[in-house]
């Protein structure tokens, strides 16, 4: 799943993205808190104010509960971006706390995410 998601985001392939999330999702950051499907793909689209994205993920652990399950996975996110001219990378250390419900169709989705960044760092690219 946490790969799916990452693929989506960086590809931005929307219709993807819509199928790794339950109708009444929530997906919640340190600002925000997004319900519902339509709300949340309609939050990842900001994505797109940067020139790329590439979400490199790491250590992931899940529980199993019948048709419930909970984990957490590390992740960094790299963002490309250009501000006043400068091309400029952004990195986060994060770490998605999830809750997953599988469906009648016995798929399992996305039923809260929270999105926890622990570290950030700017740096400037040449070129």
């Amino acid at each position: 799943m946490a790969y799916r998601y990452a693929r989506a985001v960086d590809r931005r392939d929307w219709a993807l993205a819509a199928t790794l999330f339950t109708d009444d999702a929530v997906l919640k950051g340190a600002r925000y808190e997004l319900v519902g499907r339509d709300r949340i793909l309609q939050g990842l689209r900001t994505v797109e104010r940067y020139r790329a994205t590439f979400h490199a993920v790491h250590n992931q652990t899940l529980e199993l509960a019948g048709d419930e399950a909970s984990g957490e996975t590390y992740c960094v996110a790299n963002h490309l971006l250009e501000r006043e001219g400068r091309p400029l990378k952004l990195d986060w250390g994060i770490r998605y706390q999830d809750r997953y419900r599988r469906g009648a169709d016995g798929a399992w989705r996305i039923a809260r995410r929270e999105l926890i960044v622990d570290w950030e760092q700017e740096s400037s690219l040449s070129g």
